[in-house]
């Protein structure tokens, strides 16, 4: 079997630079293939879990991508109608080990990209295939040109080039669940609305939102999600009415009232599902990300699955730069079953938070930071962890 000597990944997201910052760690050679011309995130805000924080930091990015975030100093959760208090969530790091953080995307983009040189770095390259040898794999772009690689990382999203290349097309479904999203200006927004850490959600039938600063108290990122009967395209970019949003939360109380009336400029989209699927690949060609494992975000996991990926990936590579082909048969070995457990929690998550039923939403809210609930999500340590197979609860 063939050592690694060199490692390509295709896509420049934050799956891809994060999957780059921690091979370059364990001291492999890595280029990096985005078929943009240029870095960027679309969207504003994320949320970062303790677990991918630990995640960073053992990849060697927790300072810079600490210097861009914000830690989270709690979350209240209220009622949408009434403003009744239903939880207070207590910072993270004392309980976890690690904080939770929130971060603008480009920030974070940007942190990460810091740690890679920029010759590594290829924009404006776009597969369009892939050939496996025993000996290693070829890629070839649109402009011409090629790359010989010993190991080729997917990292190019929920609408994968490698992933179709391996698989074929997908068929993802949609919910009946859509996304609006905004940015405020922070000053623009009074304190006592988003009192008392900053970070606040609104549950209501159907529906819910949430709201967080970004970049000290500069940006306020206000997403929320709905059941509805019409469907909404997929993407990120698509523009909203300010009015329809508001609209879609009615008779909210004060505070969400006036938040909702900052707005003046918003985007939406439909959340679409994918089968979960031990297909994350095959020989010496590796899914990461949400080319493996889109999810819905009511766990709050997309990146924070794909900065664990990272960290773990690295760390099976190393350990057994012999024979690549069984590190990335290890490494889905132990990375599926967790993940298929996230994606079965962000499913169920939607259903508690829109139910109508208050003494329901309590009882989840409270069960989140039980082991059956969200703690064995949070409380993770994948550098301690990183080649057991986890331990997931039965989540219907």
């Amino acid at each position: 079997m063939t050592k690694v000597h060199n490692i390509t990944i295709v896509g420049g997201g934050l799956a891809g630079l994060a999957a780059a910052n921690a091979l370059q760690k364990f001291g492999f050679e890595v280029e990096v293939f985005e078929q943009s011309p240029t870095l960027g995130e679309i969207g504003a805000g994320i949320s970062v879990s303790s677990q991918a924080i630990k995640a960073l930091r053992a990849i060697g990015v927790g300072e810079k991508t600490a210097a861009v975030g914000n830690v989270s100093q709690g979350i209240q959760t209220r009622n949408m109608h009434t403003g009744e208090p239903l939880e207070f969530r207590e910072p993270a790091a004392a309980r976890y080990g690690a904080p939770h953080c929130f971060f603008h995307r480009a920030d974070l983009l940007n942190a990460l990209a810091s740690g890679i040189d920029l010759a590594h770095i290829h924009l404006g390259h776009r597969l369009t295939g892939i050939e496996e040898r025993q000996s290693g794999v070829t890629l070839t772009f649109a402009d011409g040109t090629s790359r010989q690689a010993d190991i080729v990382i997917g990292a190019d999203g929920i609408h994968s080039v490698v992933r179709r290349t391996l698989y074929g097309e997908d068929h993802p479904v949609y919910t009946g669940q859509m996304v609006w999203r905004a940015l405020l200006k922070g000053s623009d927004v009074s304190p006592e609305i988003t009192e008392p850490t900053g970070n606040n959600q609104w549950l209501g039938e159907g529906r819910h939102l949430m709201s967080y600063y970004l970049r000290g108290r500069e940006v306020i990122n206000v997403v929320t999600q709905q059941d509805t009967d019409k469907w909404v395209e997929e993407g990120w970019s698509i523009a909203g009415d300010p009015d329809e949003m508001r609209a879609s939360f009615p008779n909210p109380e004060p505070r969400l009232e006036t938040l909702l009336s900052l707005v003046t400029q918003c985007s939406k989209w439909g959340l679409f599902t994918r089968p979960l699927t031990d297909n994350w690949g095959t020989g010496r060609i590796q899914l990461i990300g949400d080319a493996a494992h889109a999810m819905l975000p009511n766990a709050g996991q997309g990146a924070g699955q794909s900065f664990e990926d990272a960290y773990i990936l690295a760390r099976w590579l190393d350990a057994e730069r012999d024979d690549p082909v069984e590190a990335l048969r290890n490494f889905r070995r132990i990375r599926i079953p967790r993940v298929h457990g996230v994606q079965r929690r962000s499913l169920a998550n939607a259903r508690m938070k829109h139910t109508v039923d208050r003494k329901v939403q309590k009882d989840w809210l409270a069960k989140e930071r039980t082991p059956d609930g969200m703690a064995w999500i949070w409380g993770f340590d994948p550098v301690q962890a990183w080649d057991k197979v986890p331990t997931v609860p039965v989540i219907e």
